[in-house]
């Protein structure tokens, strides 16, 4: 049972420290007083549960050698799996979001209608390239072992 805790503990942990990276970035880059709200109730999660991990390990050591490592790297691909396919489609919700905007195109003489080049930023492209290799090894690693199983 300890194992299970340990484990959804490391879990939470590791996405709290994302959503706090997240924050961090979108606090830096807007200036928003949201995103550092954020980021400050993601600073007391993050050690809450560093402090409960601590504690469990402190209490019992053999907790970490009972751990099955292939169940924790499967978990583990599949949460960045998940991560990146959630950037994907945030950076293709975000495009199609300006493709529809009447601002961002006009019409030709022929009646086509002729988009802007504001639509798509470098860094959305960037972030989704970058992204690429990840979500593909991840993902191929989760699916394969999800078979095996």
């Amino acid at each position: 049972m300890k194992f299970i805790i340990l484990i959804s503990l490391a879990i939470a942990l590791q996405t709290s420290i994302v959503i706090h990276i997240y924050c961090l970035i979108g606090y830096i880059s807007s200036k928003k007083m949201a995103y550092f709200r954020y980021f400050m109730i993601t600073v007391v999660t993050n050690m809450l549960l560093s402090i409960i991990l601590a504690a469990i390990v402190m209490n019992d050591q053999r907790v970490l050698k009972g751990i099955n490592l292939d169940a924790v790297y499967i978990l583990e691909s599949g949460l960045v799996f998940v991560y990146m396919l959630a950037i994907k489609i945030r950076v293709t919700a975000v495009i199609i979001r300006r493709l529809r905007d009447p601002k961002n195109y006009h019409f030709s003489h022929f009646g086509k209608k002729i988009y802007n080049t504001t639509i798509v930023n470098f860094q959305e492209v960037a972030t989704y390239f970058i992204t690429f290799p990840f979500t593909l090894m991840a993902g191929a690693y989760f699916v394969v072992r999800m078979m095996r199983l």
